[in-house]
């Protein structure tokens, strides 16, 4: 979907929403608040805010736009659903009363309906999350406890595991590190809630490399990210690299270092 597109829908969802008698509030969050970032792959995180009947909007979704190409509505949470369109956009919304958003929290989002003490519900619910924090040394000790681990698991036959254990946790562990050992704790690319959203616009060189070591088989992703950690370490904080750590995977391993 077109940033063209992406404001249609926007726009053509609040005018049905202006429509419900029902209706108290409409919320847009993420890149449908923050339309500058939006692109052919942004969904649509929406907040639907009424007074009486939610249950009623979250099974009859006729107020979204383009309703009649909805391919897909399954409920994830409580108030909230996930939403395909034949055409493969998304929607992640909710439907809520006022007294249910009060127990929400939210960061980024725009107030596109207000008959009444929305915007101020929504200011009072927002949060400023803090910048990433923590252990740079912590994060490679136990990035490298988790390849030795993921590999352990993939000769063994868990393939899946290992998979997870390689690709997943082990690199969370070390874009953290990467992240505070370059300094970049509070830089405006990074997304708090999810620490491996747009890494590519923050640390391009290592993403590159951990991207390419991704698309490897578990053993050899390992093996990679260990360099990537290893050479990133030794050039931004030498402290924090766990030699001796290091060696032991490789000997354990049989891996030539």
């Amino acid at each position: 979907m077109n940033k063209d597109s992406f404001a249609a829908f926007s726009s053509e969802t609040l005018r049905r929403v202006q429509e419900l008698p029902d209706a108290v509030g409409l919320i847009f969050l993420g890149s449908a608040a923050d339309t500058a970032r939006a692109d052919d792959w942004s969904d649509h995180d929406l907040w639907l805010i009424v007074d009486e009947n939610a249950e009623r909007y979250r099974t009859d979704l006729s107020w979204l736009a383009q309703a009649d190409q909805i391919a897909l509505a399954v409920r994830e949470t409580e108030h909230g659903l996930k939403v395909v369109y034949t055409h493969g956009h998304v929607v992640e919304l909710a439907v809520a009363t006022m007294a249910d958003v009060a127990t929400f929290a939210a960061t980024q989002y725009a107030v596109a309906l207000d008959r009444g003490g929305v915007a101020d519900l929504m200011a009072r619910i927002q949060v400023t999350p803090a910048p990433l924090s923590g252990d740079a040394q912590r994060d490679l000790s136990l990035m490298i406890s988790l390849l030795l681990i993921g590999v352990g698991r993939e000769r063994r036959g868990e393939r899946v595991a290992a998979g997870s254990h390689v690709r997943e946790y082990a690199v969370r562990h070390l874009l953290r590190a990467l992240i505070l050992m370059a300094g970049l704790e509070g830089d405006r690319h990074l997304d708090p809630l999810d620490l491996v959203r747009r890494v590519e616009q923050v640390l391009p060189h290592e993403a590159a490399q951990i991207a390419q070591a991704q698309a490897q088989p578990v053993e050899e992703c390992a093996r990679q990210l260990l360099g990537v950690a290893e050479a990133a370490a030794l050039r931004l904080r030498p402290a924090a690299w766990s030699a001796p750590a290091a060696e032991a995977v490789g000997l354990r391993l049989g891996w030539e270092r």
